[in-house]
């Protein structure tokens, strides 16, 4: 019955996809004619518009890029503007506000529900007047990154080639650009990807091998601790309550290190309130800034987390991090190992291990997946792979000895000790 129940699921998945397919077109073909009525397009040399609008996790992977464009002889010259997501403005504002000329900021949610901020938003952009609008999100869609593009009317226009879930969208995408960059592995890791789209635009390669946040933080509390992310941005990417508290249990025989446990939406803090409930483990949901967060995860032992922004954070600031994920689009978000970046773990559902044995690597989309196939992951896998991220991985100069700052790994002081006092200090172990 199960088996049963996941097939039923997968094909409503699909045929809702579908439905989805002409719905989107339909409303591209319709927001471009309202463009029509936008003033005369002029540009002004010299200047260029960088379209970011992806979500948080899409933008840590994506930040190191935002200097190599500053920095390039090609743009060096222009006045660089960037498009970006509302949604991780304050990160953006703490880490890398230098990094670009001028700002605009797109809330989502508002640009699809508003007519009139829609409007607003492209009449702001065909105001600027840019003579070169690049787009380096690996997946555009057609509804925001393009329309924006199409609204700044610029003279060049740079994107990569579209990785929608639809082919016909992704052609309609890529018939907008005047050149289009192709990489050259489909499926890299995402923070590979920008790197390579990056030179391909600006001639010069970012030279980290990871991405990196160097920025110093202080320790919001004493004592080790790691940091649950219960929330994900879909149902089936998020491993249920029922796992999380027989997590706990088994962290709470090995280790003296707290527990905090993480969220924002309302769901989330949901999932926060009942786990707290049957566990009375510390919080943060709800209660810290997006800016804030980043201390929380530089000065934590570890960080165990759906396959969410969290993840990016924690790869980010090197601190041990433990993905639990579905297989959704895994090679360019979840698969750090691969891509030859350390001290991360990624555990999958068996279902999607014994498919990714019998057709080997390949695309994951979301009809593909179900919320049981995140579900079967046990809590004693979990342990393990914290477990061996502690014994076996390099040590984190973010969480050594009882700093009262902590600070981020650069790539000029590369850590190849085995951390042999963690026991000591950090993991506090029975």
């Amino acid at each position: 019955m199960r088996t049963l129940g996941r097939h039923i699921s997968l094909f409503m998945r699909k045929f809702d996809s579908a439905r989805e397919r002409g719905r989107w077109l339909r409303s591209f073909a319709e927001w471009k004619a309202l463009q029509h009525g936008l003033p005369p397009a002029r540009q002004c040399r010299k200047t260029l518009l960088l379209i970011r609008l992806d979500d948080i996790g899409d933008y840590l992977l994506f930040r190191n890029q935002l200097r190599v464009y500053k920095n390039s002889s090609r743009w060096m010259d222009h006045k660089i503007t960037l498009l970006g997501n509302e949604s991780w403005q304050d990160l953006f504002t703490l880490l890398d506000k230098d990094a670009v000329d001028d700002t605009m900021w797109v809330n989502k949610n508002r640009y699809f529900e508003s007519a009139d901020y829609r409007m607003e938003i492209w009449k702001r952009l065909r105001e600027n007047s840019f003579e070169t609008v690049i787009a380096p999100s690996r997946t555009r869609p057609l509804l925001v990154d393009d329309l924006c593009m199409l609204a700044a009317a610029p003279l060049n226009s740079l994107g990569s080639e579209n990785t929608t879930v639809h082919a016909s969208w992704s052609r309609v995408s890529d018939g907008l650009y005047t050149s289009l960059f192709k990489p050259s592995h489909a499926l890299m890791h995402e923070f590979h990807f920008n790197a390579e789209f990056a030179e391909w635009a600006c001639g010069i390669r970012y030279s980290g091998n990871r991405p990196r946040i160097e920025h110093r933080f202080p320790r919001p509390v004493a004592g080790p601790y790691i940091i649950c992310f219960v929330g994900a941005s879909a149902r089936s990417k998020r491993w249920p309550i029922k796992r999380w508290i027989e997590f706990i249990a088994l962290h709470r025989r090995e280790y003296f290190s707290k527990i905090f446990l993480a969220g924002n939406s309302k769901a989330e803090r949901e999932m926060v309130r009942i786990i707290q409930k049957r566990t009375g483990v510390d919080s943060i949901a709800g209660r810290v800034a997006l800016s804030e967060l980043l201390h929380w995860v530089a000065g934590a032992d570890a960080v165990v987390t759906n396959d969410t922004m969290a993840a990016h954070m924690g790869a980010s600031l090197g601190t041990p991090t433990v993905i639990i994920a579905n297989g959704l689009n895994y090679m360019r978000f979840s698969e750090y190992l691969n891509a030859g970046i350390d001290r991360v773990a990624t555990i999958y559902p068996e279902v999607f291990n014994r498919r990714r044995k019998r057709v080997g690597d390949g695309p994951y989309a979301h009809s593909e997946t179900v919320t049981a196939d995140i579900a079967s992951i046990g809590a004693t896998t979990v342990i393990e792979s914290l477990r061996g991220l502690f014994a076996g991985q390099p040590a984190n100069p973010i969480n050594e000895g009882a700093a009262t700052d902590v600070v981020a790994p650069v790539d000029s002081e590369p850590q190849t000790h085995v951390d042999s006092s963690r026991a000591a200090c950090a993991r506090h172990r029975h």
